[in-house]
C-alpha cells in the first residue's frame, strides 16, 4: 500500500527552524541537509510500519512512530509520525532533534488529525 504523506503545519515549521539554525554555520549543509530531510519523510510513502514507536506513545491512545533521519555533526533528528490506516496517509507531526526530550501529551504539542 502507497501512502499519502502529509506534513503538518508545526512539522514544517520545526523543518524550517532547523534549516535556519544550520544555515547560521553553514548555509551550503543547511540546504543539503533540508533536501535530504524532505526525501526522508517522503520514504514513509512506503511501509511507514518499518519505524519504531517513539517514547511519546506510552501515554497516547494512538501509536506515534519516529523515523529517525540524520548522524554526525548536525546530529540525529526524530520525524514524528502517525499512521492513519483507515484513510492511506501518513501525519508528520513534529521534526525534533534528537537530544530533545520527549514531547509531554499534556503540552498539547501531539495534537494529531
Amino acid at each position: 500500500m502507497i501512502y499519502r504523506v502529509v506534513l503538518t503545519p508545526r512539522a514544517d515549521a520545526d523543518l524550517r527552524a532547523a534549516y535556519r539554525y544550520i544555515r547560521k554555520e553553514a548555509p551550503r549543509a543547511a540546504r543539503d541537509w533540508i533536501r535530504r530531510a524532505r526525501l526522508s519523510i517522503r520514504t514513509l510513502s512506503q511501509h511507514p510500519e518499518r519505524c519504531s514507536t517513539a517514547p511519546e506513545s506510552a501515554s497516547l491512545e494512538r501509536p506515534i512512530r519516529e523515523l529517525l533521519f540524520g548522524s554526525g555533526n548536525r546530529g540525529t533528528y526524530r520525524v514524528l509520525f502517525l499512521v492513519l490506516q483507515e484513510k492511506g496517509s501518513v501525519y508528520v507531526l513534529h521534526v525534533r532533534h534528537g537530544s530533545m526530550l520527549p514531547l509531554e501529551p499534556d503540552e498539547q504539542q501531539l495534537q494529531y488529525p
